[in-house]
C-alpha cells in the first residue's frame, strides 16, 4: 500500500517545519549532514497525483528549489531535468512554477546536504543511512499528495524508493539485483504508483547521459499513459 501520512501532520507547511527542526537530523550535522550555506529551500505545496522525481540530497546552496543569483551557477539537476520535460529553466523562477503546474514534483531522499559522497556505500549501509530520512520525512511528504508515478534518480534514491514500497516488485527487484536491475524499467501494480528509476542527471555523470536522457522522457510518457488510463470517463 502507498505510504500513509501521520495523523499529527495537518498540512504541507507542518511537514516542512518538522523536517527543518528535526532533532535527530540536527544531531547528525557535521557527521552525515552539512549545513545549508543560506536559507532552507522553500519547497512549494505539491499538486495531487503529480509525477514525482526523487534525487539524492540538496547541495549546500539549496539546489533544485532554490533560485540562485543570476551571476551564480544554476542548479545542475534543474538545468538538465527541465529540458527533458520540454520545460524552460529560464526566467525569474527558473521554470519551477511551470514544473509544478505541469504535474511534476521533486523531493530528495536526504532532506539536508550530505557531508561526504555516498556513492560507494554498500546497499545495507545505504539503507541504514536512509532509514530515518525515509521513514520520518520522505514518507510523510509523499503521502501528502499521493503521486501517480515516482521516478528515482540514482542508486540512493532507488534504495529510498524500495524502502517506501517494501512489498512492491520494484523493491524485490532492487533487493536482488541492485540499481542495474531497476534502471529504465517501469513497475506498475494495483494500488501503487508507477515506480521506476534511472541515473541521476549530473554534471559528473556524462557517461550515463545516454541512459537518463532516454529513460526520463520515455518513463514520463509511460506514467502519463498510466494516469490517463485510470481517469474516469467524462
Amino acid at each position: 500500500m502507498p505510504p500513509t501520512i501521520s495523523p499529527a501532520v495537518m498540512n504541507w507547511e507542518s511537514v516542512q517545519k518538522a523536517i527543518q527542526t528535526c532533532s535527530q537530523c540536527e544531531r547528525l550535522d557535521g557527521t552525515l549532514f552539512a549545513r545549508f550555506r543560506g536559507a532552507w529551500p522553500q519547497i512549494p505545496r505539491p499538486r495531487p497525483r503529480s509525477i514525482l522525481f526523487i534525487s539524492e540530497a540538496p547541495p549546500q546552496d539549496g539546489g533544485f528549489w532554490t533560485i540562485q543569483d543570476q551571476t551564480s551557477k544554476q542548479d545542475d539537476l534543474r538545468e538538465k531535468l527541465l529540458p527533458l520535460l520540454k520545460l524552460s529553466s529560464y526566467g525569474p523562477d527558473r521554470g519551477l512554477v511551470s514544473f509544478r503546474d505541469s504535474g511534476y514534483f521533486l523531493l530528495q531522499s536526504f532532506p539536508r546536504p550530505l557531508k561526504k559522497p555516498i556513492g560507494s556505500v554498500k546497499t545495507d549501509g545505504l539503507r541504514r543511512l536512509l532509514q530515518h530520512p525515509v521513514e520520518t520525512h520522505l514518507k510523510d511528504q509523499i503521502a501528502f499528495f499521493s503521486p501517480a508515478a515516482i521516478l528515482a534518480l540514482g542508486r540512493p534514491a532507488s534504495a529510498a524508493l524500495s524502502m517506501l514500497f517494501p512489498e512492491s516488485s520494484f523493491a524485490r527487484t532492487f533487493g536482488s539485483g541492485d540499481f542495474s536491475a531497476v534502471q529504465g524499467r517501469a513497475f506498475q501494480e494495483h494500488s501503487r504508483p508507477l515506480l521506476s528509476a534511472t541515473y541521476l542527471p549530473s554534471g559528473n555523470g556524462r557517461f550515463w547521459q545516454r541512459y537518463w536522457a532516454a529513460d526520463i522522457p520515455r518513463l514520463v510518457r509511460e506514467a502519463r499513459s498510466s494516469i490517463d488510463s485510470t481517469k474516469e470517463p467524462t
